[in-house]
């Protein structure tokens, strides 16, 4: 029997867990750095060299020294020596240039590999995932979190080949010209490690809580901008920036949590760095008294510990840097890590190349997650090809649910949905969506041109600006199209805020039936269009998609009566069952619906 990952998990201390996270996190980083692995190694190599560069002038200053004041001293060795110490900061110059490049240049493409990888797997999730997670956490993750990695897997190099390539040869220069000096010198620096293995962890947890307050802020922005009107209409501006100063107040709380360890951390570093300048001082200049130290030897002596002291303060950077990427890289791959809901079925049919549009519902429970109670139970439900079906009912009843699960908005079970009939894990899920045309309740436009939003669906390069126009005329918006300042190409806005909510719907309505779906379904998507321009549109409609299905969610029975067959959910089921006269003469809830209506049309 196979065991689940989780209950292990739970079995599992919790520090083994962690280490565990740790170590696909730094896999993680280490898979992006693979695929750059040459420019990368290249890249580290001739900042080798530079370094190598470095560390030979304090060996041309020593001879310069030594020199001065010998019978072979003259204006030309000054000349000659000055010469070589300028050709070698000159091609440091240059080498520089190249292993920035590299290892930089490396580090961007894994920032836009690591970003373009987690946007393609968002587009992978299902509602599920972004109905429980906030739009802000996921900017967050793009934008800080991605920088992290970036930070890891670049300048970390740099710093790391500086700690470990210079720092080594550094010491090996020290020793070389003497050592006991350079013994009571690096005797501080094992405090470094001990500093970096106390304070990483720290570090560590902090800069999380940073992140995620971070992410709290972007959310909380997102959302009052996107509710501008709301905000404004019940007179919240105020409410808003409150609670907006309390997560910028928490976010600073958090940083100065984190900049404390910093802030005692590096300043430490250094200070036990410098204290290796002072040993020498008070060691090597007794030397240089007592002549067992040239004065040549001295200055070189103190430049080498200079060239030191960054790659001692690297070393806590390294790690302070490292452990940033790695809590970064966990929170991506708890991302990367989250499985679609709604998946190819291993039983597709890949043969399958169109829908008719016959859809038939057996026996068919639902339920959002397995702890709630069910949303819809026990539909049973033909809708023949090219036929029309009306739903209605009392809001919550479960009439966007029941046409969502048509093209598996959600998951669920196998043998209760079918069309043509098979069932619909047989059909390519894109195949699926692709022959339905879906407009929501709430219709979602793009800040974009119109055409762009009504050709949304459609994969072709150059749409036919004929089809955009005769769409638009479907739908009753092609005078009011033309009567905008840029027609076609006016920008409506973010979610076509300059719009009115007919419009949008009615916009969204045309961004459907350009793509000729085989199946239409309008999710109460003409609440906000007038009685008349209703009419016309569905008179349209009906006429575009004649031989097509069409399901049609609507509260009022104006919207419904034409459809062949109607349905009134409650409750999750289907309670009656009819043509418009049919249910017209029982005295059930769309009887009541359709008297109430039709004396409020009599008032009006």
């Amino acid at each position: 029997m196979k065991k689940n990952v989780s209950d292990e998990n739970q079995k599992k201390p919790a520090g083994q867990i962690d280490r565990a996270k740790r170590r696909e996190a730094l896999l993680f980083l280490i898979s992006y750095v693979k695929r750059h692995g040459w420019n990368v190694l290249s890249g580290v190599l001739l900042l080798m060299f530079v370094d190598f560069i470095q560390l030979i002038i304090p060996k041309v200053i020593q001879k310069i020294i030594d020199m001065l004041g010998g019978a072979a001293f003259s204006n030309t060795l000054i000349v000659k020596n000055t010469l070589i110490i300028l050709a070698l900061a000159c091609g440091m110059v240059v080498i520089r240039f190249f292993w920035r490049v590299l290892i930089i240049g490396s580090a961007r493409k894994i920032e836009k590999e690591v970003r373009e990888d987690m946007f393609s797997h968002l587009q992978t999730l299902g509602f599920t995932y972004f109905n429980r997670t906030q739009t802000g956490s996921i900017m967050a993750l793009m934008i800080n979190d991605v920088k992290a990695i970036r930070m890891a897997t670049g300048p970390s190099f740099i710093a790391l080949t500086d700690a470990v390539f210079m720092g080594t040869l550094s010491l090996f220069f020290m020793f070389s010209i003497d050592l006991k000096l350079t013994f009571f010198s690096i005797l501080p620096l094992p405090l470094i490690i001990l500093m970096i293995a106390k304070f990483g962890p720290m570090i560590q947890s902090r800069f999380k809580a940073v992140q995620e307050s971070f992410a709290e802020i972007s959310s909380s922005t997102q959302e009052s901008f996107s509710g501008i009107r709301v905000v404004k209409g019940f007179v919240q501006e105020d409410s808003e920036i409150k609670e907006f100063e309390n997560k910028c107040g928490d976010y600073v709380w958090k940083n100065i949590q984190l900049i404390k360890v910093w802030g005692f951390f590096f300043p430490s570093v250094t200070l036990l760095a410098n204290l290796s300048l002072a040993i020498l001082y008070l060691i090597g200049g007794r030397s240089v008294i007592m002549n067992s130290l040239t004065f040549g030897e001295f200055v070189a002596f103190a430049m080498y510990i200079n060239l030191l002291v960054w790659p001692v303060i690297a070393i806590g950077w390294v790690f302070t840097v490292l452990q940033r990427g790695i809590a970064s890289s966990k929170r991506i791959l708890e991302l990367l890590n989250e499985k679609p809901d709604v998946f190819e079925d291993k039983n597709v049919n890949i043969n399958i190349k169109k829908v008719e549009g016959e859809i038939e519902i057996k026996d068919l429970i639902f339920s959002y997650s397995e702890e709630r109670s069910p949303v819809l139970r026990n539909i049973n439900l033909k809708i023949p090809g090219g036929s029309s079906l009306g739903i209605m009912g009392k809001p919550g009843s479960g009439k966007s649910t029941l046409v969502s699960l048509f093209f598996r908005l959600f998951p669920i079970q196998e043998n209760h949905i079918f069309i043509d009939g098979r069932d619909i894990h047989e059909i390519p899920l894109a195949l699926l969506r692709s022959s339905i045309g879906y407009v929501p309740q709430d219709p979602f436009l793009f800040s974009d041109t119109i055409k762009n939003n009504i050709t949304f669906g459609l994969n072709e390069d150059s749409p036919d600006d004929g089809a955009v126009e005769r769409m638009s005329g479907l739908v009753s918006m092609y005078d009011e199209i033309m009567e905008f300042h840029e027609k076609f190409d006016t920008i409506i806005g973010e979610r076509g805020i300059t719009l009115s909510g007919g419009q949008k719907q009615r916009l969204s309505i045309a961004r459907a039936l350009i793509i000729k779906p085989d199946i239409l379904i309008l999710d109460d998507a003409l609440s906000s269009v007038d009685a008349v321009k209703e009419r016309e549109v569905l008179q349209n409609i009906y006429q575009e998609m004649e031989k097509r299905t069409k399901v049609i969610i609507s509260h009022r029975v104006s919207t419904v009566r034409e459809c062949d067959t109607i349905i009134v959910l409650d409750g999750g089921k289907i309670i009656e069952s009819g043509t418009h006269d049919q249910l017209v003469e029982k005295s059930g809830y769309y009887n009541k619906l359709f008297e109430l209506q039709k004396l409020e049309e009599q008032i009006v």
